[in-house]
């Protein structure tokens, strides 16, 4: 099974859908060209932070975020947010701002994707007559690492709904929603008027003919609806999911659905709740109706950990697994399922939680109302000792 990074279909809210109060007329008085800038973010202080082990050497930084981050590669992309506009930021794992753009402050809709190359696009709605994004919206797309335009903008019917670049009106028939290839930001027409399109994820569409559950693009294959008992008109995308990763997580009806494989559509779980790749270790750990269950090269391994309803999933990263109950965070191991230390023992203040990462465990933590990145540079004080 190739590396996975993090999803975590229950951290934050579903990208496209971020909804900022107001609506007037988009400002026009700044450029929509994204700037580059290469400049590096200072470290933050985190003695009021309670860290992960995982991160600890480590110097973080803070891009100024308010919307949930997305990534592909080394780079990481989001948004700080005022009362008109938003600033987009690209930052690296080397803790660099490599390019800015601005955008109205309701085109909250952006997610990260490939082109033919498999080389990492963003791409950004616009509207230049509403700031809620609702009327007049196109999508552009811009390569993730410099912000050179690759296509756009190209008119889409409404916002992006995602996951990926799927885009649809508000209260649009599910048939309605328009697929854009990444790639090239041309329409997929890949079926009849009825197909439902569910998301994009790396340059393969999802969608629904029928009882077929369809995948096009740069990955193909076919599942029958009614062999694993989903309902055409129940099946969804997971609200929030990353469609940057390798895995795809469906709502079934009442939160909990299948995971699937992107490249194969193998069935990986059929009754999830939460998932979570480990970028580091390769494995995908999801929560179901059975509890925790660690799935990688060698198979499946369920956990002998008690998971009652209320408690969530929150990150995998480095062979641990983060739970959530209530306001308490639990740590556990991936390979055994005891409870594994996560924080320095004697830590204090907001707990750091991790969120994204990469393959070298480099990535997002979430403290409070805070977006930190955990860079590749070495706090001085780790170094020296």
């Amino acid at each position: 099974m190739r590396n996975r990074r993090l999803l975590s279909a229950l951290a934050g809210p579903l990208i496209g859908a971020f909804v900022l109060a107001g609506c007037s007329q988009a400002p026009d008085d700044f450029d929509r060209s994204p700037e580059q800038v290469t400049t590096d973010l200072d470290a933050v202080d985190g003695s009021d932070l309670q860290l992960p082990l995982v991160v600890e050497p480590l110097e973080l930084v803070e891009p100024g975020w308010d919307l949930p981050p997305a990534h592909l590669g080394d780079v990481f992309l989001s948004a700080s947010t005022d009362d008109e506009t938003l600033d987009f930021s690209a930052v690296d794992v080397h803790g660099s701002t490599l390019w800015q753009a601005k955008r109205p402050s309701g085109c909250t809709g952006f997610t990260v994707s490939t082109d033919a190359d498999g080389s990492a696009l963003a791409v950004l709605t616009d509207s230049d007559s509403s700031t809620d994004c609702d009327e007049d919206v196109t999508a552009s797309a811009y390569d993730l690492e410099t912000g050179k335009q690759k296509w756009g903008p190209v008119d889409v019917p409404g916002p992006m709904r995602g996951p990926g670049t799927v885009f649809a009106a508000e209260d649009a028939d599910p048939t309605e929603a328009l697929a854009l290839d990444p790639a090239t930001g041309e329409a997929v027409q890949d079926g009849p008027s009825d197909v439902r399109r569910l998301g994009e994820y790396k340059g393969t569409i999802l969608s629904i003919d029928g009882q077929t559950l369809r995948a096009t693009g740069e990955q193909s294959w076919e599942l029958s609806l009614s062999d694993n008992g989903w309902d055409a008109d129940e099946l969804r995308a997971v609200p929030g999911a990353d469609p940057g990763e390798d895995v795809i997580a469906l709502d079934a009806g009442d939160g909990v659905g299948p995971v699937l494989d992107r490249e194969t559509g193998e069935l990986l779980d059929d009754d999830a709740r939460g998932v979570a790749p480990d970028a580091n270790t390769g494995a995908v750990v999801t929560l179901s109706t059975q509890g925790l269950t660690v799935i990688d090269d060698t198979g499946k391994n369920e956990l002998p950990v008690s998971v009652p309803e209320s408690v969530e999933l929150e990150a995998a990263v480095g062979g641990l697994i983060y739970l959530r109950e209530g306001g308490t965070l639990r740590v556990h191991n991936a390979a055994t399922g005891s409870l594994a230390r996560g924080y320095p023992a004697d830590g204090s203040g907001t707990v750091a939680v991790p969120v994204t990462f990469t393959t070298e465990g480099l990535g997002t933590l979430r403290a409070g109302d805070r977006t930190l990145l955990a860079t590749d540079r070495v706090v001085e004080d780790s170094e020296d000792s």
